[in-house]
């Protein structure tokens, strides 16, 4: 009878109907000999619990028209068939483990023959094909198999074959667990008893620590070194290479070679832990579906409380990498992160932590040049703070471009900075480098001069550097020195006033640099010399103060040959072509010039009259002009420019004076007038701490220096004693009354 029959009778429902169809069951000997193959139709693709009793209900109907002598070959199938087929996952791998073991066991030549028997593969699928159900299997044939080895086979053999039978029949899963991971602790090392709690848990911590405390992944020496020299555990005292040395009795050289090799093999041995299941995320809630596991803290504690352990996190996070490693990357540096720090490695970055990222995101990002380049940005000096976007920033790192994973990367990356670099992202997902420099001189400068909005003296810019930062320790000099070296600045003139290079764009009457630069950029403007009067009027845009004869003098006594004057007060560009319409004068006459000798028996008749060198400010143009041919003289003599004749003259001047500051205060006569001023008035000396007074308390106080050290002039000290004299006067007269 068919199946279509069947259904027409309404003896089976529609869904049962169509499964016998789908299934190529097209009759009722198809179904008894499925039936009485299987012992069930639940195997069949969609078929319930209702259907599979419909169909069986069927078979037990039909048996007397259709029985199994008239319509079903059943051969005598060996049981163990059945029995390998229907075996559970677990009970494979306690099975394969079985053999395993029992086949390390046997003697070397068994052990050999049996095993190129079974083309190495000693699992139950293949070891029952080949052994148990083979037909033409006979121990006395197996290749290299002796007369000694044959009843050792024998009995290996059986004592498999009982071992499937007696797994076959448990259904307790804590107990095939337990004997699973016994084979596997017993095949891998030569551990005889292992507590059931290891057994049965399936905990990748206990049993990593079980291990290390066995010795198992090393000798006993070496796990003394592991336990010491890395950082597995909690609160871990770290010892060094001389302490370590000292407790194993061994030479520090030697300890250190095998605390590398030991970590260079840690890892490798720690895969073993890989042959166990445990359930990270019903016990620890750790998402291994994730792109990225972080052990908190939170976790970090459930761990070592469920497994009463006492694991590190950086211990943890090695240990999951090697349990995960299929599908997970170890971001990190293990020497960085296992061994204690005493030098950070150059031209680096050196690790503070392990990162688990999902294995196939990590290769498309290279997270050792990311950290380096973060790493260089912040050794290196900042002296100005600067920003990226963040995303931008780390495609850089892409390994293949793939810019859609950007979104994925960006949580990790931005871990990654706060635990090595405490680099925390801003509202606007900037990462910063922030500046790692002190502030310096020219800065100042920079800042007093935006304040002052205008060009002004070396002093005046100093003065309001100390305004603006009254802590800021600095000197007028390093003020000046800072402002010649940096771009940011532009001398005016040759009188110490400096303006702000950016003011030359911003402002129509500003231009720095002396008036021969002013006048040679202007002139490079055209391709005709240029007349007086023009050049003049361009140079008074900028130096309001000059005037035509001085702008002229100034540039015949160019020394470079820069200048060409032609007839008709033209002038011109040496580096420049003119027309031959312009006549060259042959010889400019050039502003005279005191000779060398002139110069200096001006400064000896000077010494000879003040007893003393000339200053630079505070007394007449003539005596400023002498000190600055003197300062010249004396930087010549340190270059070595100086002719030795010149530097004997100079020295034999120079040694009859003492060496003083050649500095004075601009209006030092009013000065005077206005301390003996104040002192006539308030009956007192004027007071550092008083509004008002602060300044000429600062004069009196370094006059008072000065004459002490005998550098006043003979003017400057004649006012002195006149205020001294004041004070004394004003003492005895407080005293008589």
């Amino acid at each position: 009878m068919t199946i279509d029959e069947i259904y027409k009778k309404e003896e089976i429902s529609v869904r049962s109907y169509h499964v016998c169809k789908y299934n190529d069951l097209n009759s009722i000997s198809d179904l008894k000999k499925y039936y009485y193959k299987n012992k069930s139709f639940e195997k069949l693709r969609n078929c319930g619990r209702k259907s599979n009793k419909e169909l069986i209900d069927i078979c037990s109907k039909y048996s007397d028209d259709y029985g199994v002598n008239n319509d079903i070959e059943v051969k005598n199938e060996n049981p163990l068939k059945n029995i390998i087929s229907n075996l559970t996952r677990v009970q494979r791998e306690v099975i394969n483990s079985f053999i395993f073991v029992n086949t390390n066991s046997l003697s070397v030549r068994s052990k050999n023959a049996i095993s190129v028997h079974l083309k190495n593969n000693l699992k139950v699928k293949n070891f029952t094909e080949k052994v148990l159900l083979s037909e033409s299997f006979n121990v006395q044939n197996i290749k290299n198999v002796g007369a000694k080895c044959v009843p050792e086979i024998e009995l290996y053999i059986s004592i498999i074959k009982d071992f499937i039978f007696e797994v076959s029949q448990t259904r307790d899963q804590n107990y095939l667990i337990a004997l699973k991971n016994k084979f596997l602790i017993q095949r891998t090392f030569d551990i005889p008893l292992v507590p059931s709690e290891i057994l049965e848990s399936e905990s990748i911590f206990q049993v990593t620590k079980f291990l290390l405390n066995q010795n198992a992944f090393f000798d006993e020496t070496q796990t003394v070194i592991v336990k010491r020299a890395f950082k597995l555990f909690n609160n871990q005292k770290e010892l060094t290479l001389d302490e370590i040395a000292e407790q194993v009795d061994l030479s520090r050289e030697r300890v250190r070679q095998i605390r590398k090799l030991c970590l260079e093999d840690l890892f490798n041995k720690l895969l073993f832990i890989s042959n166990f299941n445990d359930d990270l995320f019903q016990k620890y809630s750790i998402d291994i579906e994730s792109m990225y596991i972080d052990i908190n803290t939170d976790i970090l504690n459930k761990i070592n409380q469920s497994n009463n352990t006492n694991f590190s996190r950086e211990f943890i996070t090695f240990i999951l990498s090697a349990y995960l490693n299929d599908s997970f990357s170890i971001v990190g540096n293990y020497e960085d992160v296992l061994q204690p720090k005493y030098f950070n490695s150059r031209n680096r970055h050196n690790w503070n932590n392990f990162y688990l990222v999902e294995k196939e995101l990590s290769l498309e990002f290279d997270f050792t040049s990311f950290t380096n380049d973060i790493s260089n940005r912040i050794s290196d000096r900042i002296e100005e703070s600067y920003s990226f976007n963040f995303k931008s920033y780390i495609s850089k790192f892409l390994t293949n471009n793939n810019i859609d994973i950007l979104e994925l990367l960006f949580p990790i990356c931005e871990v990654v900075i706060n635990e090595e670099f405490e680099i925390y992202l801003d509202l606007e997902e900037n990462i910063n480098f922030k500046r790692n420099t002190s502030r310096q001189a020219h800065e100042y400068a920079f800042e007093a001069l935006e304040y002052l909005g205008k060009p002004s003296k070396v002093k005046e810019i100093f003065q309001t550097v100390l305004e603006l930062y009254p802590n800021y320790d600095t000197e007028e000099t390093k003020i000046r020195v800072s402002m010649k070296r940096k771009n940011g600045f532009v001398p005016i003139g040759r009188k110490s006033v400096f303006g702000l290079k950016k003011w030359e764009s911003e402002l129509d009457n500003f231009k720095g640099g002396t008036i021969r630069d002013i006048v040679k950029e202007y002139l490079m403007q055209f391709a005709v010399p240029k007349h007086i009067s023009d050049i003049t009027e361009h140079v008074l845009k900028y130096r309001p103060k000059s005037n035509q004869y001085s702008i002229l003098q100034n540039l015949k006594l160019d020394e470079s040959g820069l200048y060409i004057f032609f007839k008709g007060s033209h002038i011109g560009l040496t580096t420049k072509k003119y027309a031959s319409d312009f006549k060259k004068i042959s010889e400019v006459k050039k502003t005279d010039r005191k000779t060398w000798e002139e110069r200096f028996v001006i400064l000896q008749n000077f010494v000879s009259t003040e007893k003393r060198l000339p200053f630079s400010n505070g007394v007449p143009e003539k005596e400023i002009k002498l000190y600055r041919w003197l300062n010249i003289q004396k930087s010549k003599q340190n270059k070595g420019k100086l002719p030795e004749n010149k530097v004997e003259k100079l020295n034999s001047l120079l040694e009859k004076v003492p060496s003083i500051n050649g500095r004075r205060r601009l209006n030092s006569n009013e000065k005077y007038q206005e301390l003996i001023s104040f002192v006539t008035n308030n009956h007192r000396l004027p007071s550092a701490n008083k509004n008002g007074e602060e300044n000429l308390y600062q004069f009196f106080y370094k006059q008072r220096k000065l004459f002490d050290k005998n550098e006043l002039d003979s003017r400057e000290e004649t006012k002195f004693i006149e205020v001294a004299k004041l004070l004394q006067n004003i003492k005895y007269e407080n005293k008589r009354n």
